[in-house]
């Protein structure tokens, strides 16, 4: 979700950003294909999400933890609090029109009490929470693993999957815990795994056989289509199904899609909609319910796929706009610009 460094950026991983948030807005924006899909349903439930984790996760690194909190704070917190207003005033605008009660959600209300995130219009910002939670997480994994160190790999890796079994006790025993952490501890795996793959090993910074490596992916992803299988929802920590099939086609699916974009590297539009799919996650959400309503007033109901294809790309669509928009206007509060100002901070440490 970074969407700042002062390296090259890679397109591959834009791509696989791009293909990620475009899984996300698929899955929210066409209930009826899920229905008439239910494995393509069950692999998206078990794979989008650990795949945005682990994304996440390639190029983390901390050389200051008050740096990296900053970072985190302008690319993460910023465009929660941001898009949780932006989401309130859709919503206050729609209630008038509609002529309809509005109920207020302030961002510090909305990650104590995820669960009424059905009530909401923006729901699917709780993932940049999430995903700060996941940080704090990491520092600390990173602090305990630096006690061992001939053995800092295993010790991220052990500490990784005791945060997962962690978030996963939460669910089995529900608990429900504030701030999403019940969710960032099951999670925590994912990022690890993208840490460590990414700083520690040459596997996506080869340059392999192009059909082998196609072909595996593929296989990769085949395997997460096949075995994924349950209900998966990691907002609210909600999994209707075993650990193998909470974790097993996650991973597959996940180094499947990564494995894919490395070979394929650039795909015009999907790159640049990785390229910024914060805005996308914070804005996909906020009309497709209405665009899904006219359609389905204007269309046959038994055009039901029709129905949902339209719902997906004019949501795509929108946020398009809406993206292009934010960069003109508040490029700040979609973390393009730091507000929490990092530089100071960087030329004291250098003194």
């Amino acid at each position: 979700m970074d969407s700042q460094s002062a390296k090259p950026r890679l397109k591959w991983v834009d791509t696989a950003k791009g293909i990620c948030i475009l899984l996300v807005i698929l899955y929210h924006t066409t209930e009826h294909i899920m229905d008439l899909s239910p494995a393509l349903r069950d692999m998206l439930r078990a794979t989008r999400m650990p795949l945005y984790y682990t994304i996440a996760g390639l190029f983390v690194s901390i050389k200051s933890p008050q740096i990296f909190l900053n970072k985190k704070i302008n690319r993460l917190i910023i465009p929660f609090c941001f898009f949780i207003l932006l989401g309130n005033t859709v919503g206050y605008v729609k209630s008038l029109i509609e002529n309809t009660d509005f109920t207020y959600f302030s961002p510090l209300y909305y990650v104590i009490t995820g669960d009424v995130a059905g009530q909401f219009i923006n729901s699917p910002v709780w993932f940049l929470f999430s995903l700060f939670d996941v940080y704090l997480i990491f520092m600390l994994i990173e602090k305990i693993s630096s006690c061992f160190c001939k053995y800092q790999i295993t010790s991220k890796i052990v500490l990784s999957l005791l945060a997962g079994f962690c978030g996963i006790r939460c669910n089995r025993m529900g608990i429900d815990l504030p701030f999403f952490l019940d969710s960032s501890l099951t999670a925590t795996p994912f990022l690890i795994f993208g840490h460590i793959i990414m700083s520690r090993t040459d596997f996506f910074k080869k340059d392999y056989n192009r059909l082998i490596y196609l072909s595996l992916s593929l296989v990769m992803i085949g395997i997460a289509l096949i075995t994924a299988s349950g209900d998966i929802d990691y907002r609210i920590n909600n999994f209707k199904t075993s650990l193998f099939h909470i974790y097993f086609p996650a991973f597959m699916g996940v180094i499947g899609i990564l494995m894919f974009t490395k070979v394929i590297g650039t795909i015009p539009i999907i790159t640049k909609i990785g390229r910024y799919s914060i805005v996308f996650l914070g804005t996909h959400y906020l009309f497709f319910k209405d665009l899904r309503l006219f359609f389905e007033t204007h269309i046959s109901q038994q055009q039901v796929i029709l129905i949902d294809l339209l719902t997906f790309s004019c949501s795509v669509i929108i946020s398009m706009v809406l993206c292009w928009i934010f960069l003109k206007t508040v490029p700040y509060l979609i973390a393009q610009k730091d507000i929490v100002y990092i530089g100071n901070i960087e030329k004291f440490k250098q003194r």
